[in-house]
């Protein structure tokens, strides 16, 4: 943080030199100068504030699943409900308590809080086998369950300075159907991009 305040400053600086110079030169122009300098400086805070939060410090990039769980737009599914997804579209799943989830297998892990929720989503194969990927809104635990058994994760990555996002996991999937299992969540209603990685 530190650095990055930093870095912004002395941009920042170094824009209003460049700014006092140009109008120093062009003294009749400042009608033109002073927006431009203004602009310019607003962007220059705005990018630096926003690699200042979590959201550009995953393993992997989630900027198109970040915005997609900003969406206000996105399908409300109960539990136990089907869904084919589009590419990078986010849906919101109700969660319920444990044993009104409709888990298909017991969570592989234990939640870590004592009053937590979950749910189950059934997706589609996946085009090919291959990496999988789960984005979520909030903390939550994640297994993706096929032909009976729990596939592998492979790699996760959470923040919890990215505002509209938590955590982000990979699995090693087949080509066949998946539910998808939400366990150990705090939360009633969760956000959720599922699909093949890019």
């Amino acid at each position: 943080m530190a650095n990055s305040y930093s870095i912004r400053t002395q941009m920042i600086r170094a824009l209003e030199v460049v700014a006092e110079r140009a109008l120093k030169q062009s003294p009749g122009r400042t009608g033109l100068k002073s927006p431009l300098a203004c602009a310019l400086t607003f962007w220059i805070c705005t990018s630096a504030a926003v690699a200042e939060d979590g959201c550009g410090k995953f393993a992997w990039s989630v900027a198109r699943e970040r915005e997609a769980l900003i969406a206000q737009s996105q399908p409300i599914l109960p539990s136990g409900a089907s869904i084919e997804p589009g590419q990078d579209q986010a849906f919101k799943l109700l969660l319920r308590q444990p044993d009104e989830a409709g888990f298909v297998m017991l969570p592989e892990r234990k939640p870590r809080i004592e009053n937590w929720r979950g749910g189950i989503v059934r997706l589609p194969a996946p085009p090919q086998g291959g990496i999988y990927q789960v984005t979520l809104s909030d903390e939550a635990w994640v297994d993706v369950v096929q032909n009976g058994g729990y596939a592998r994760s492979i790699g996760s990555s959470g923040r919890s300075d990215c505002p509209g996002l938590r955590k982000s996991i990979r699995f090693e999937a087949g080509s066949s159907p998946i539910v998808l299992q939400i366990s150990g969540a705090s939360v009633e209603v969760i956000s959720i991009v599922a699909g093949s990685a890019r």
